[in-house]
């Protein structure tokens, strides 16, 4: 049989089939339909929560609402320093019961105080990028900004710091861990290649203290592994 002539029986078989072949189409088309949103939901996903290093206000990740209407200029404990961030480096508050907000404040107020870090302050010189609890995700400085964070100039040139905080409340907790897990596939999407470190890993600190020592039955281990899910 020549292949003209099979190509006219093909033609022949949909024009015969003419409802059939309006629902072949109409799949065909759905298919296509759905791989095209699927490839702008994947590319958009992360555009939908950063802006230029800045988490976007309002927005939700996990169960916690984003601030970052409310970021930190330089002064005591912020430099200003760009820098090209490799990894998040999660830590712990050390702070029990004290919520994103109160840290945040707290940071602010020993950012203010030209004394902080000496003899003559209250405040430590020591910064963060985000704090995430169970209900709020608030953003300190620009994700390429400098954190005094990581305890080793080199860490703090390279990480984006999470401080997670902690409550005497079970359930409350692990949703905290929920959010920071989400901001972290969120921050790796934005910038590809970014890893997960905690705290220890750079000056041995026990940091995150529940997470190293599985308070709750939640381990640095079962963090780990959710965030590579």
């Amino acid at each position: 049989m020549s292949r003209r002539k099979l190509k006219s029986i093909d033609i022949d078989f949909f024009k015969k089939n003419k409802q059939l072949t309006f629902y072949l189409m109409m799949i065909i088309f759905l298919i296509a339909l759905l791989i095209s949103k699927l490839n702008f939901s994947y590319g958009s996903s992360t555009k939908a929560y950063i802006s230029d290093n800045v988490l976007i206000h309002g927005k939700r990740i996990g169960t916690a609402e984003v601030i970052s209407d409310t970021l930190l200029d330089t002064g005591s404990c912020i430099s200003g320093q760009i820098i090209n961030p490799t990894d998040v480096v999660i830590h712990q508050t050390g702070c029990i019961d004290v919520d994103a907000e109160r840290m945040h404040e707290s940071l602010k107020n020993a950012n203010n105080d030209p004394y902080a870090g000496t003899s003559y302050s209250k405040y430590r010189k020591a910064s963060w990028t985000i704090t995430v609890g169970y209900d709020k995700i608030i953003q300190n400085v620009p994700l390429n900004w400098q954190a005094y964070a990581q305890g080793t100039q080199y860490g703090n040139l390279t990480g984006i710091s999470i401080e997670i905080c902690m409550y005497n409340n079970r359930y409350k907790q692990r949703q905290a861990y929920l959010n920071a897990i989400e901001l972290y596939k969120i921050l790796k999407n934005y910038q590809d290649g970014l890893g997960l470190k905690k705290h220890q890993d750079y000056n041995g600190k026990q940091c995150p203290e529940w997470l190293l020592q599985g308070r709750y039955d939640m381990t640095w281990d079962w963090f780990e592994e959710k965030c590579r899910e």
